[in-house]
This record gives structure tokens, sequence and C-alpha cells, in this order.
């Protein structure tokens, strides 16, 4: 085999073409330059909200000032995210538990845009904004007790041997329960009660006997078997 000599191969001259590398950015124009920075700007901002985001809680907030008494509903409240490390972060009642408390009253006043804090909302006093009162009475003025929450009552005042029904088919809220006592041998029954209802029968715990019949599913009493209730009018509370 003919070995190739250093004289065989062709001499490099000086007028020989030099092979260049071609700089990649050599054709970016300016409006590459301005996507790119752009794109890379929006990854850093996604960077920086989700690093955030992880710090933050989502809270139900008010979406308009409510004022206290006001009962809560849907359009009262919107969500936004706050810091989660922030003051009474702790007591802000989440997204998901304000839907259980629709229907509950405000407490105080809540500015809109801020956010609700347990202690903000109490259940009504009674069904359709009525009054709860606390009847204290002896078991065997009860029906033995044997009185439930949900069960409708009538209530009778026994005066100067007369008896006469002072509130009927009034709905029982509570009634203590395991033996707990108010006083004595007086056990309490919590109703709803209108304005008049509870005057009449503050005003028979205080001066006659009181009895309460479970009307539970009873027919109501006609209004002819009533006598009338007392007109109760503004600063006035006597019966």
């Amino acid at each position: 085999m003919a070995r190739i000599q250093k004289a065989d191969l062709p001499a490099t001259t000086a007028g020989a073409a030099r092979v260049f590398r071609r700089n990649p950015f050599s054709h970016l124009s300016f409006g590459h330059v301005v996507m790119i920075t752009a794109g890379l700007l929006a990854f850093l901002l996604n960077v920086f909200l989700i690093r955030n985001r992880a710090e933050m809680m989502e809270v139900p907030v008010a979406s308009r000032t409510i004022t206290a008494g006001s009962r809560l509903g849907t359009d009262d409240y919107s969500t936004k995210f706050v810091d989660a490390n922030g003051p009474f972060a702790d007591r802000v009642l989440s997204r998901e538990g304000i839907k259980g408390l629709l229907g509950y009253v405000v407490v105080r006043n809540i500015a809109a845009g801020a956010p609700f804090i347990a202690d903000d909302l109490r259940p009504a006093a009674s069904p359709e904004g009525g009054r709860a009162m606390s009847i204290p009475i002896s078991p065997d003025h009860a029906v033995g007790a044997a009185l439930s929450v949900g069960d409708r009552v009538d209530v009778i005042a026994v005066e100067g041997g007369e008896s006469r029904f002072i509130a009927t088919g009034i709905e029982v809220l509570d009634v203590s329960s395991g033996g707990s006592r108010i006083s004595g041998d007086r056990f309490g029954v919590t109703v709803a009660v209108s304005e008049v209802e509870a005057l009449a029968i503050a005003g028979a715990l205080d001066r006659s006997a009181v009895h309460l019949i479970r009307s539970t599913g009873a027919e109501p009493i006609s209004g002819a078997s009533l006598p009338p209730l007392p007109v109760v009018r503004k600063g006035e509370s006597e019966l």
C-alpha cells in the first residue's frame, strides 16, 4: 500500500476560505427580544404568586356594609385571599364554614371587605324572627317534663280559681336535660314567643300558677276561646 506523503496534500494558501461559526443570536430582532423578556417576566411572576399563595388563605368577606341584626344571605359575602399569618387568622371563618351559617344573625356592624369572624354570627333567637323565652316550671305542671325540641305547647294561667289560655301553639326551642334544674324542683323550657306572648307569660309567672300543655298535632284553639291579649305599646310593659 502506498503511503500518502505530506508533499501529496494540497498546500494551504493564504487566500483559502476560512470557516466561521454563526452566532445564534445574530438574527434576533428587537421584537424577539421583547417576547423572550416578557415570557421570562411572566414566568417569574407566576413563581412569585404561587409562592405567596402558599402563605395566603381564602376567606369570606362582606360584599357590602352589613348592619347588626341582619340575617346573613348568599349575597352578603364574597371571598378573597388574606395573609394566613395575619391577626385573627385563627378566628376567621372559612369559605366552606360560612355556608352552614346562612340565615344566622349578624351581631355587629361589618364594613364592606372585612372578613367574617366566628363571633360575628349567632343563631336567631327563634324561627321567623321571633323571641326566645325560658319558662321555669315544675315537671308536674309541664307534662311531667316530657317535652322535646319542636313540640308545641299551650300556656295556661290559673289565678283566683280561674284558668285561662294566655298563649297557644308556641314552639319549644329547648328543654333542660339530664335532670339539670333551674332552681329547686323547677325545670327550664325555652319557647318561641311574640312580644305580646312574652309579656303575658312573664306576668302570669309573677302572680299566678302556670301550666304547660303539650299540644303537638292538636287542633288549634279558636280565637273565641282565648281572652283578649294585652295591647303592647312602645315604652309600656304593664299587662
